[in-house]
């Protein structure tokens, strides 16, 4: 019979894997000429329920906050303030999001 139990190690240990994610040209530089335009690889790390609750708690006065927050908290390398994240415009912000929620666990609830 096989042993089919995590360990507290193998449980935890998605949180700390990095994912590299190759942001297409189209999203880099929206409008631009794909010939100019160029993609960039950035690395993402999961969001936490820690770090989750955290943002939550921090965007309670301001809900849009939130995808902000999860950017700057998952967005490993380069490492972006709060205020630059702001800065992105809202194609990067969406793709960027998506990600997130894909290597975080984060599906979409189905209603039943």
């Amino acid at each position: 019979m096989s042993d089919n139990h995590l360990t507290a190690d193998e449980l935890l240990a998605g949180a700390q894997a990095r994912y590299a994610v190759t942001i297409p040209a189209e999203i880099v530089q929206p409008g631009q000429a794909t010939a100019t335009a160029r993609e960039l690889v950035v690395q993402l790390q999961p969001i936490t329920i820690g770090t989750f609750q955290l943002i939550m708690r921090a965007a309670k006065q301001d809900s849009s906050l939130i995808p902000l927050l999860l950017i700057k908290e998952a967005l490993v390398e380069p490492s972006l303030s709060l205020e630059q994240v702001k800065r992105m415009h809202l194609g990067m912000v969406d793709f960027l999001i998506a990600h997130i929620r894909e290597i975080s666990g984060m599906t979409e609830k189905k209603s039943h």
